[in-house]
């Protein structure tokens, strides 16, 4: 059931915004700058979350104030899957084809099941909602492509752990003996030589689990 919850957590050009007719998004001209290759953990940087499925609950919907901004916005979006077994390498095809159905500008494929894509914010409710379990964060850093993860190993943990993970460039934000797993935050770049390890099992995004009052 952990690895389950794992996992959760864009076409240039003018589009209707969803809901208000007649209203035309400017056309979005923003370049992404040169990435920051760097694997010092003090440059790790990792946004809030924007919108997860748990605004739309026995309250209503919760993203109200998402649909009145017709701004273009750089987010890192994330996509659920309907099987523990995957895939968790990347975004699929039809992951990126959501993004720019909801006219999304997909600028990055992350090593997880993400992108990093330029939305009009009204449109980041609607995306939430009609996706399998898309959570969607802001960019603090256009530079940098940081990930909050889950590390799984096959052997138990040990302190030579924080020695690993800083040699790529991350840091270690939890620590779950009992089930031999690791929170970490790590550049994007890095995921590939992590998973390629004999002893790591898995290596997925950190979830979002929702609560019900």
């Amino acid at each position: 059931m952990f690895r389950v919850l794992m996992g959760f957590g864009v076409g240039l050009g003018l589009f209707l915004v969803s809901g208000c007719a007649d209203v035309v998004a400017p056309a979005d001209d923003f370049e992404i700058p040169p990435p920051d290759l760097s694997l010092d953990p003090g440059r790790l940087t990792v946004g809030e979350y924007i919108a997860t499925p748990c605004a739309f609950g026995k309250l209503g919907d919760g993203l109200e104030h998402l649909r009145e901004n017709d701004e273009w916005a750089l987010v890192d979006i994330f996509f659920g899957r309907d099987s523990p077994d995957g895939p968790w390498t990347g975004p699929t095809v039809g992951d990126v084809e959501f993004v720019r159905s909801h006219g999304g500008r997909v600028l990055h494929r992350f090593n997880v099941p993400a992108v990093r894509a330029r939305i009009v914010v009204s449109r980041i409710p609607g995306l939430v909602k009609e996706g399998l379990w898309i959570t969607v964060r802001d960019v603090p850093d256009a530079s940098r492509y940081d990930l909050e993860l889950h590390v799984g190993f096959h052997r138990p943990l040990t302190d030579s752990d924080s020695v690993l993970i800083a040699g790529l460039g991350g840091r270690i934000t939890h620590r779950w003996d009992f089930i031999n797993a690791l929170g970490v935050l790590l550049p994007d770049r890095s995921v590939p030589d992590l998973r390629e390890r004999s002893d790591v099992e898995y290596v997925e995004v950190n979830g979002v689990a929702c609560t019900q009052n």
